[in-house]
């Protein structure tokens, strides 16, 4: 899809971030906008900010509830009558020990990073496959698809999923001889953005685990020093921008932050021990301990 004018593009977690970001490069390239996100004052903000480019609408939803994407996805089509772009954005992180963490934030987790996809999939790729026109979904994964830092037992977890289920609709498609619809998947590393905060949409009955984690020395060390990372890290209009161009072009990945050579070092060294059964961690992780230790306190 190299013309977005007069197409139409859905962004779930659209209210700030990452999301928004993509909202308005989509806009920004002549098309349509239907955004949605659970936090209805970030939605209306966003809403706000993006009416003078064109026209917008804006559904509040849950991207855990099935029922809320199939209704986001009617009311796209019938507000516009198509899509053709799809962002699988909405996302939370929430560091915690595996054995640790409850139940219930697990199943917290799982239902925004990862059934959450499965809505969008579900709900949108036989409209477009109905549709015939071009069409794209975009699944924003994580560095943490293809990499594990202690602490990420949920949210490595959940970007894992997503990447092998973005793969399979990739593989899918083109096995059903589908071929109007491209697949991206994104693996960013540290970008500007609030994901770092779990507190602004976490359930409230995990609200006290969530605010104490922090009380474990290793993940108050770690989450201190990716928020120093995120507050310089990529803009995220910087990392729309490269996804903006992945579509373009038909890529299937797009990893803003892995090309430096320890990141590269680092996937790399994960990658190629699965495959060939031997531990890369204990390297990655006297690496990581060296990075926490250096870093400002």
């Amino acid at each position: 899809m190299q013309d977005l004018k007069g197409a139409v593009a859905v962004v779930t977690g659209a209210g700030s971030g990452i999301g928004y970001a993509l909202a308005r490069g989509a806009q920004a390239r002549g098309a349509k906008l239907v955004i949605s996100d659970i936090r209805e004052d970030a939605l209306a903000d966003a809403k706000a900010k993006l009416a003078d480019g064109g026209e917008v609408l804006a559904m509040r939803g849950d991207v855990a509830d099935a029922g809320d994407i199939e209704a986001l996805a009617s009311a796209a089509v019938d507000r516009f009558g198509k899509v053709n772009l799809l962002f699988n954005n909405a996302g939370v992180f929430a560091s915690g020990v595996a054995w640790k963490t409850s139940l219930e934030e697990y199943e917290w987790v799982i239902n925004v990073n990862q059934k959450s996809v499965i809505h969008g999939i579900r709900a949108f790729v036989p409209r477009m496959i109905a549709q015939g026109d071009p069409c794209h979904v975009t699944t924003i994964s994580s560095g943490a698809g293809i990499t594990v830092n202690p602490g990420f037992a949920t949210y490595s977890m959940t970007k894992h999923a997503v990447l092998a289920l973005t793969e399979a609709l990739y593989l899918d498609l083109t096995a059903q001889g589908v071929g109007n619809i491209g697949v991206t998947v994104v693996m960013p590393g540290v970008i500007q953005s609030k994901i770092m905060f779990p507190e602004k949409t976490g359930p409230d009955a995990i609200q006290d685990e969530l605010k104490s984690r922090l009380a474990n020395p290793a993940l108050g060390a770690l989450e201190a020093f990716m928020r120093q990372a995120v507050d310089t890290g990529l803009p995220a209009d910087a990392l729309a921008d490269l996804v903006y161009g992945a579509i373009a072009r038909g890529d299937l990945y797009v990893l803003p932050n892995f090309t430096d050579d320890a990141s590269q070092a680092t996937a790399q060294g994960i990658g190629l021990g699965r495959a060939r059964g031997e531990n890369a961690y204990p390297r990655v992780m006297q690496a990581l301990f060296s990075q926490l230790q250096q870093a400002p306190q």
